[in-house]
């Protein structure tokens, strides 16, 4: 019972971390999550909401949540829709999945790769989560939290950045540790 405990907790907290990057987070998310993680944050969902935009959505700071622009070759120009979308598609269908082509997101978006992740933990698919970690998450996500950390304005992202990253990182020394 306790390994299932384990891999319930690992698909939720990887659905929670995605649904916080995907749209900013209302009041009854923030008390959950200020609970959740003992987080100490004063921002108010407004300057929160202001965040997000400024983070994710303007080209000021521009930190687009997609794996093709972090995990590129040398040879390769960082683009969106670049090598790593069209390996995280082929990943996606390879377990099963379907990504809607008429769907806003790319499939490499921070958000959608935490989410099949959950759908791997889930389905106990534990080989196509070593894999997946080890060629795209372990690849990218670190640094773009580091990113995210430094150009967030709100204690909040700043704060969740680096839960994301501590998150990631854990579960992937846990993967290739020996499960």
């Amino acid at each position: 019972m306790e390994l299932y405990d384990e891999q319930t907790e690992r698909a939720r907290l990887y659905k929670l971390f995605s649904s916080l990057l995907m749209k900013e987070p209302d009041e009854e998310v923030l008390a959950q999550i200020r609970e959740m993680f003992r987080m100490k944050f004063d921002d108010t969902p407004g300057e929160i909401a202001a965040d997000f935009a400024g983070l994710f959505l303007s080209p000021d700071i521009h930190l687009s949540p997609h794996e093709s622009l972090y995990n590129y070759s040398l040879d390769e120009t960082p683009k969106l829709w670049g090598r790593a979308a069209g390996e995280v598609q082929a990943f996606y269908r390879s377990a099963g999945l379907m990504i809607d082509e008429e769907a806003a997101l790319v499939p490499d978006h921070v958000a959608v790769e935490l989410l099949f992740m959950s759908y791997l933990v889930e389905n106990n698919l534990i080989e196509q989560q070593k894999a997946f970690m080890e060629d795209h998450l372990i690849q990218w996500l670190p640094d773009y939290c580091d990113e995210v950390e430094k150009h967030a304005r709100t204690t909040f992202y700043k704060e969740l950045a680096v839960l994301v990253k501590e998150f990631v990182v854990s579960d992937h020394d846990e993967l290739s540790g020996g499960s």
